[in-house]
């Protein structure tokens, strides 16, 4: 089967997203030069460690022995003799941008073709765009208000890190992920969005009327979510159940990686080593970043 055409909405969204300075140094070892980092050309032969200048700031890179430059999308292309579609379809994936296509049935098709893990991932991706556009409608006046007003979160650290609502009706994500985008009951259950009606006819939403708090791989993408009721004196917080493959493992609140959209200049300061170990710190982290990241030294770190 042939690549589908993608959006090219999806493809402005994973350029946006792209850190060209992490994808060259999963190949090569990069130091800091000024403004710049340089390394190795990993596309000839030579003796010229620094050779590839990766510029941060115009998320371009260019050689000045063999002449090679261009984007992330370019680099992974080149470096992997891989098409255009095919980067942007990994990167998308990556960085847990739901798949969007010109036609919509090629975006149904390439779905099928995913592994079971990557539908997954896929599924719970296109669960964190629900809440967290629900968040900002009408509907979540109420929990955009208490995350606003009662934790004092600037609208930045809410979209930086995709805080979201699942809204108070009983069907609302069901509706959207099977009705609307057409994504096997099956799938959703698995992922442990939804849930069997105790009659046998139909299914409900697992999170209603909560803030929802994306939890994210190491890899920056959504492996589950964490809802937390408000207006209550012992508020509760519940995360999906084991059965979701991705909750299994030890797992992480990393979306100060590559995963989360946030501005290039802090990316790449010391809360990119960062990790919150056992799902997410609700109380603090948020708040913490959106007053240090600004004014955090910019640093790299490698595994």
């Amino acid at each position: 089967m042939s690549p589908p055409k993608l959006h090219p909405d999806m493809i402005a969204q994973v350029n946006q997203r792209v850190d060209l300075v992490d994808i060259v140094a999963e190949y090569v070892p990069l130091r800091k030069s000024g403004r710049t980092y340089r390394g190795a050309c990993p596309f000839h032969k030579g003796s010229n460690q620094s050779a590839l200048s990766v510029d941060p700031q115009r998320q371009t890179y260019h050689c000045f022995s063999c002449g090679a430059s261009g984007n992330g999308v370019k680099f992974l292309m080149e470096i992997g003799k891989r098409s255009f579609s095919e980067v942007v379809l990994d990167l998308a994936q990556r960085y847990a941008i739901p798949i969007r296509t010109i036609e919509p049935e090629q975006a149904q098709a390439y779905q099928k073709q995913l592994s079971w893990r990557e539908q997954l991932q896929e599924v719970l991706a296109l669960a964190a765009n629900f809440y967290h556009h629900a968040l900002f409608a009408p509907q979540g006046v109420a929990a955009l208000s208490y995350l606003t007003e009662k934790r004092y979160l600037s609208l930045e650290a809410i979209k930086n890190f995709q805080l979201g609502y699942a809204p108070q009706g009983w069907d609302a994500l069901y509706g959207y992920l099977v009705k609307q985008r057409g994504i096997a009951v099956a799938l959703v259950e698995q992922a442990g969005l939804i849930v069997p009606r105790p009659q046998g006819n139909g299914y409900y939403d697992r999170f209603r009327h909560r803030i929802m708090i994306p939890i994210l791989d190491i890899k920056g993408g959504v492996i589950a979510f964490g809802g937390r009721a408000w207006g209550m004196n012992n508020p509760n917080i519940s995360i999906l159940p084991k059965r979701n493959y991705f909750a299994r493992a030890v797992t992480y609140f990393y979306s100060i990686g590559r995963g989360m959209p946030l501005p290039r200049q802090t990316k790449r300061s010391w809360w990119r080593a960062t990790l919150m170990q056992l799902g997410y710190i609700w109380r603090d982290f948020p708040r913490q970043w959106q007053v240090w990241a600004p004014l955090s030294v910019r640093s790299r770190f490698y595994n």
